[in-house]
């Protein structure tokens, strides 16, 4: 099972962070898409299902997160967020992008709905741009856990490049977002945060425990055992907690 390293801790405010995603669009890793349809009969029955899901979880337009940042720019004056959320939703479009091309090359239909995603979707849609993205994050700390299970779970040259680029990607994603919640909750006392992070927390394990049931396969074929989901998830998690907490040194720009 390859070791997940944890978050690294990065000081960036909303400029600097642009200037990152415009750079990380530049610098892709090269994939090996002359490869073509590398998966084996067994492989394919491991995780078809679950990279369909993974896949649709990561496309989407983003229009009411584009919205709700652009809303708090216009309030805040902070415009260099706003121009940053929109190139990491087009990250995000791009893993889709990329997984559904693998999918083609796979013989993986694409799919349009499942129940979860459309909760997951709701409850952004619903909330503002503080619950939206804690929402979010939530959904990125399980694709850091996710994605290199899936990258050891198949010898697709393919999947497992296009993986390393997500995985890369989803680090930065996780400490920006984290980042920017420590910003929105910088006035609050110190027993709101840990009321907050005390509910998030239990939001996260319930959607882990759904995420461990419904993508087993994939875990097991990566040799990840139930213990090790587990110990994965908890270092990351506690990880962006660190970034989302004001009082912490991790919470750049708070």
């Amino acid at each position: 099972m390859t070791e997940l390293k944890l978050v690294p801790a990065r000081r960036r405010d909303s400029a600097a962070w642009l200037e990152y995603f415009r750079t990380n669009n530049e610098e892709l890793l090269e994939l090996p898409w002359d490869a073509g349809a590398e998966l084996s009969g067994a492989d394919k029955q491991a995780i078809a299902a679950s990279v369909q899901i993974f896949q649709l979880g990561e496309r989407s337009e983003g229009k009411h997160l584009s919205r709700s940042a652009k809303l708090y720019a216009q309030r805040t004056g902070d415009h260099a967020y706003y121009e940053a959320m929109v190139l990491f939703i087009k990250e995000e479009q791009r893993h889709a992008r990329d997984l559904a091309r693998f999918m083609e090359l796979n013989g993986i239909p694409v799919i349009k709905k499942t129940p979860t995603d459309s909760v997951f979707r709701w409850l952004r849609h619903l909330a503002d741009l503080e619950m939206s993205v804690a929402v979010l994050v939530c959904a990125e700390i399980i694709a850091q856990v996710y994605y290199p299970a899936l990258k050891e779970a198949t010898r697709s040259q393919v999947l497992r490049r296009l993986c390393d680029q997500i995985i890369a990607d989803e680090d930065d994603h996780v400490a920006f977002q984290s980042q920017r919640l420590a910003i929105l909750r910088r006035r609050r006392p110190r027993w709101v945060i840990a009321l907050v992070h005390a509910c998030y927390r239990a939001f996260f394990w319930v959607t882990a425990g759904v995420v461990w049931l419904g993508h087993a396969p994939v875990f097991r074929a990566a040799g990840m055992r139930p213990r090790d989901f587990r110990e994965s998830c908890r270092d990351r998690l506690e990880a962006a907690l660190r970034y989302m907490d004001p009082r912490h040194p991790e919470a750049a720009g708070a």
